[in-house]
């Protein structure tokens, strides 16, 4: 069972309200040669059979919900996703990403 509210996660990915966690993320996404739109539409197919498990940080500070989803960017690619993702609420509700690399 999911720890944060996947249609909120939707929502806010189809506005692009997503927050890249740090630059090992930039870089894995830049190494895919996804643009915003594709990490948001990717996000915006997840289903709740995707969800894996939840991961913690060791101190509980940050608490994310694992997805692996089969996600096609273009038309002759399809790519296993690894994604670990949470709901931030800083005013509006946004999808902060930990990972999102192949799996």
């Amino acid at each position: 069972m999911p720890h944060y509210d996947l249609e909120k996660i939707i929502a806010a990915a189809k506005q692009k309200n997503i927050v890249y966690g740090g630059r090992k993320i930039n870089q894995d996404i830049a190494n895919l040669g996804y643009t915003l739109d594709e990490v948001s539409n990717c996000i915006a197919q997840l289903r709740p059979e995707h969800h894996q498990k939840i991961w913690a940080s060791d101190d509980n500070t940050r608490i994310f919900d694992v997805y692996i989803i089969s996600f096609s960017p273009r038309e002759s690619q399809t790519d296993s996703i690894y994604m670990k993702l949470r709901l931030l609420e800083n005013g509006q509700i946004q999808v902060g990403l930990g990972s999102f690399h192949l799996s």
